[in-house]
């Protein structure tokens, strides 16, 4: 077996190399073994350092394309505090907190598209850049100040197909905007200037779809069951299995964030091809993990952006936002049958990815129940599901400086 290190993520002929090295020696990328004592998944006071230490990270809030266009607006409830993004008239994203300045009723439901954002209350109206622009009988509010009663923004920052935010508390004493979005800037979270992601994520410029559900779900075991294929044979036997192959990936990654490559059987067709003309285009699936709480999935023709939002120790809420490359939508050009053809490919690959994430879903279902049969005092990671030992690794690392930094400051008091 191979063993994988950190490093720069690997091009389309390095990928197609070391996947056909895997298929012919069968073997895959392995990595340390880790083992997460059950109690992190269990213990009340353990999730609230998880959501204390989420809420003081920046974090991707919505992918671009939910918000591709003026007046275009989608709301998330992130870390327990509602919030939406919307795109203004100047082209610029912005994301506020998810309440009128007057009685506090959320203003945006799901996604939509909207001139300016009119309470359904009162009918207090803002403006797309978060301004009060209309308050029905003003005369009713002595020394009301508009200037001071706009929406309530969080810092955040476009980086190639993904809008970032700043930290998030629940509560704010102001109206002001936070800090600037500096976080990103050094190579301490692997983000850079989004290229990890960029060409994959950027194309897809056309939110299709969007779907919230809770699951009762520690939200540590909703993010691992995106991270090893060692289940494909076992979960996937009639859904992913014919496709792909079981216990074989490409693990890199880049900071706390990582990249799993699920390659289709397909990708063999290129043994004899000339090794310039390799792509993975529509021969692999990439997931792209990144820290926490987020992963970006590519598939052949879409790509999903899941977002998983801690409720409470043993629940999570998933929002996955489905993108498409709107270039790759048949055009009247195309004969009936050939984007009947098309059409119905999409449909067979969406009847397929749901499938596959019901059989996920019932499993990590089963790991929730296990947890408390009281048989194991830690969940077991083998090496060949090394990218979830990187997520706990970074996970137990910064919470670790997180309480060092709250006891050294107490102690200064």
């Amino acid at each position: 077996m191979a063993t994988h290190a950190a490093s720069a993520l690997a091009d389309d002929v390095e990928i197609v190399r070391r996947l056909l090295a895997h298929i012919d020696a069968g073997s895959t990328d392995c990595g340390e073994v880790w083992r997460e004592p059950v109690d992190h998944y269990v213990d009340p006071s353990r999730f609230a350092s998880e959501l204390a230490l989420l809420r003081s990270m920046p974090s991707v809030f919505v992918p671009s394309a939910s918000v591709a266009s003026p007046g275009d607006h989608v709301e998330r409830v992130a870390f327990s505090v509602p919030l939406f993004a919307v795109r203004d008239r100047a082209m610029t994203v912005r994301v506020f907190r998810n309440a009128c300045r007057h009685r506090g009723v959320s203003l945006v439901n799901g996604r939509g598209c909207a001139q300016s954002l009119v309470c359904g209350y009162h009918g207090w109206t803002y403006r797309l850049d978060g301004t009060l622009a209309h308050v029905p009988h003003a005369d009713g509010f002595v020394d009301l100040d508009t200037a001071t009663r706009g929406l309530v923004e969080v810092a955040s920052r476009e980086i190639d197909g993904l809008i970032w935010i700043n930290p998030v508390e629940p509560h704010t004493t102001g109206p002001s905007v936070t800090a600037p979005l500096t976080e990103f800037d050094g190579a301490e979270n692997g983000i850079g200037g989004g290229g990890a992601w960029r060409n994959k994520l950027v194309p897809a410029s056309q939110c299709i779809a969007t779907s919230t559900v809770t699951r009762a779900l520690n939200w540590k075991i909703a993010v691992e069951q995106f991270l090893e294929g060692y289940h494909i044979r076992s979960t996937h036997r009639e859904t992913f299995f014919p496709l792909q192959y079981d216990n074989l990936n490409i693990v890199e990654t880049f900071g706390p964030n990582s990249r799993i490559t699920y390659p289709y059987r397909n990708i063999e067709r290129l043994r004899e091809r000339p090794t310039d003309t390799w792509r993975v285009k529509r021969r692999v699936t990439f997931v792209y993990q990144l820290f926490p709480n987020v992963m970006v999935a590519t598939f052949p023709d879409r790509v999903s952006v899941i977002v998983v939002d801690p409720v409470d120790v043993g629940h999570c809420t998933l929002t996955t936002f489905t993108l498409t490359d709107p270039t790759d939508t048949p055009t009247r050009a195309i004969t009936d049958d050939k984007q009947s053809a098309v059409m119905s490919r999409r449909s067979s690959g969406e009847t397929l990815i749901n499938a596959g994430t019901i059989e996920d879903n019932a499993m990590s279902l089963a790991v929730q129940r296990g947890l408390q049969a009281g048989a194991n005092e830690y969940v077991e990671f083998g090496r060949h599901e090394s990218a979830i030992g990187h997520f706990h690794r970074h996970l137990d690392a910064r919470l670790t400086g997180a309480s060092a930094a709250s006891a050294a400051s107490a102690a200064s008091q």
